[in-house]
């Protein structure tokens, strides 16, 4: 009877021990890439910057500020001003490319950037080139929109954008 109940314990000890290494191993995110967690943070750190280049950019071609969304934007290039190999200095430049959107996600053009961050600035981030690469037709019921914004005074003129 005793050697029963060790038993019966013993595997309903081992069906439980199993059981929740399969849960844990369930339950564990995967490991992202270093690569990406960085860049995601480099993103983040940068959005409100680009988000103010992409403000002035537009805001005399649109009715509303469009918006930016980390997702939507793409490191091209990022390197050391200066240091080098054993010299790790602190002045960057990064090169991305972004979409910026009005309304449920619909893309008004396409837009590159470069900013530099250096301790050397008194804000650590400085935008040093804006070139508006494309611009994307708008649906009709956003050209409407912004057909009524005209007429209370706003720069309409989204199609007579410069290339």
């Amino acid at each position: 009877m005793k050697t029963r109940i060790h038993a019966m314990l013993l595997l309903i000890s081992i069906l439980l021990a199993t059981a929740a290494d399969t849960a844990a191993a369930a339950g564990a995110a995967p490991k992202e890439p270093k690569l990406l967690l960085y860049q995601d943070m480099v993103l983040e750190f940068l959005l409100p910057d680009v988000q103010n280049a992409v403000n002035d950019y537009y805001k005399n071609r649109l009715p509303a500020n469009p918006l930016v969304y980390p997702y939507q934007i793409d490191i091209l290039q990022a390197k050391r001003i200066n240091g080098g190999p054993g010299d790790r200095g602190f002045h960057f430049s990064i090169t991305l490319e972004t979409t910026p959107v009005l309304g449920p996600h619909i893309a008004v053009g396409k837009d590159r950037m470069t900013f530099e961050v250096s301790p050397l600035f008194p804000d650590k981030v400085k935008l040093v080139a804006f070139k508006h690469l494309q611009t994307f037709e708008l649906p009709s019921n956003l050209e409407e929109l912004m057909k009524n914004a005209g007429e209370t005074g706003q720069d309409t003129r989204y199609r007579n954008l410069p290339k």
